[in-house]
């Protein structure tokens, strides 16, 4: 959840407020009603395969202890949790997607408990592992663990090369924005007739997003978020849908990344791990190389994990725990089993041989050793917009990204001092105001059907 700002007062009486958001919550939070442990969570993706698995497993392994699943829309689930923990009735267990949760001490530290379970902190892919910090410094706390580790590599077209006559990319090293581009045009098919229209990659915002437009430590946006080479990197980015050698909006609001490459038409894209089978159900022959990267920046590929954790209210803490024990374990194991995605352990995955036999996972791992956490910067910063640099540099016709950039980051610097001071005063009674406030908002606007 982003917030703008300093957050505000409310006057607003909290009891009054707790009886509301108990009718607002929508399903049994950890109450002493039932001695289930209630697991919250939104949709993986997956039909929930991976968790259903996890259930069977736990509940086997632990005979008496019934795990209870309650899956909420994704846009819906922060404001589950929120008004939950001010109603003082949270789950058991879910989804720690807010690091505002952690931050004013609504959520269990598991780092005392990781040598109880017989795991540490350098079991764990440290891109996916940062998911489940405050601060995105595992070594400062860490408050949920997840049990797959998805990764965001390019995918290309192995057949199309070859017909391009050109080498394959790398596995362990970063194209350029440049070097990409220059794929790209090479293996371009343009054709009046769209349906005959083969692209040589697409390009969204999604690799800009990967630049440290906040510097190294998340305070500074002039000098980063205008950096001109990453100004070049975004004319580099919009020449090609300009030139009709990658898909532009309206194309890609009719059809999906995943489905151009699946059916062809497209040479490279960039793509979840998960949408493997999809590439493979049709037959692709494909190959994986790490993410874009601007000049000058490190080898790099996106990595995450749905992290777990407990709160400090769940009123079944004890169960939680070993839910959370199991989901640090042997849940890495059941999740590698049901689902495409390696464990977020890599000594599991290593024990267990994830990728031997399969060059496909064998390749994922190798693209994966360039994960790495990004740079910290608390929610709040909202000027940073890739994909309105594009829209310009495309839609709108602009041809110089740098000015741009350089009002944008000016507009975020003057915001990070505001946003960083928030972030370290930051504490449960100020949080819990501010929900409240949200909430008497969304009580008192008028309904869809008013």
């Amino acid at each position: 959840m982003r917030t703008t700002g300093r957050l505000p007062k409310f006057t607003a009486v909290l009891t009054g407020t707790a009886i509301m958001l108990a009718g607002c919550i929508g399903g049994r939070g950890g109450g002493a009603d039932s001695n289930a442990i209630s697991v919250w969570m939104f949709p993986q993706g997956d039909d929930e395969v991976a968790i259903r698995a996890i259930e069977t497993a736990f509940e086997a392994a632990n005979e008496g202890k019934d795990l209870e699943i309650i899956v909420y829309p994704e846009d819906e689930y922060q404001t589950k949790i929120n008004t939950a923990l001010l109603a003082g009735s949270p789950p058991d267990a879910a989804m720690i997607e807010n690091r505002n949760w952690m931050k004013v001490g609504y959520v269990v530290d598991l780092t005392e408990h990781l040598d109880e379970w017989g795991v540490s902190l350098d079991d764990y892919s440290p891109g996916g592992l940062a998911r489940g910090a405050a601060e995105a410094d595992p070594t400062d706390g860490i408050y949920g663990l997840g049990t797959f580790l998805g990764g965001y590599p390019i995918v290309y077209n192995k057949a199309m090369f070859d017909e391009a006559g050109l080498d394959y990319p790398s596995l362990d090293t970063s194209m350029t924005f440049a070097e990409y581009a220059d794929l790209c045009r090479q293996l371009a098919k343009p054709s009046d007739d769209p349906t005959e229209t083969v692209y040589g990659c697409t390009m969204t915002p999604d690799p800009y997003n990967y630049y440290p437009v906040y510097g190294p430590d998340g305070h500074t946006a002039e000098g980063h978020m205008n950096a001109p080479e990453l100004a070049e990197a975004f004319e580099i980015g919009a020449a090609l849908e300009n030139e009709g050698v990658a898909p532009g909006g309206g194309i890609l609001d009719t059809i999906t990344t995943i489905d151009l490459f699946a059916q062809g038409m497209v040479a490279m894209t960039f793509s979840d791990f998960s949408s493997i089978p999809t590439y493979e159900e049709a037959e692709i022959d494909f190959g994986m190389t790490p993410m874009i990267v601007a000049e000058g920046q490190e080898d790099f590929v996106d990595t995450w994990t749905a992290p777990w954790g407990t709160f400090t209210g769940s009123p079944h803490q004890e169960d939680a725990l070993a839910f959370l024990q199991f989901i640090a374990t042997e849940g890495q194991r059941v999740q590698m089993e049901a689902t495409p995605d390696p464990p977020l352990s890599v000594t599991i995955a290593e024990e267990e041989g994830y990728g031997e036999g399969d060059p496909i996972k064998a390749e994922f791992l190798q693209v994966l050793e360039n994960a790495r956490a990004g740079v910290f910067v608390p929610p709040g910063e909202d000027n940073w917009d890739p994909a309105e640099v594009l829209r310009l540099l495309t839609v709108e016709g602009q041809t110089d990204a740098q000015p741009i950039l350089d009002e944008m980051a000016a507009a975020a610097q003057a915001d990070l001092e505001t946003v960083w001071a928030r972030w370290e005063t930051l504490d449960k009674s100020e949080f819990d105001e501010q929900v409240e406030e949200e909430l008497a908002s969304a009580s008192a606007a008028p309904s869809a059907e008013e």
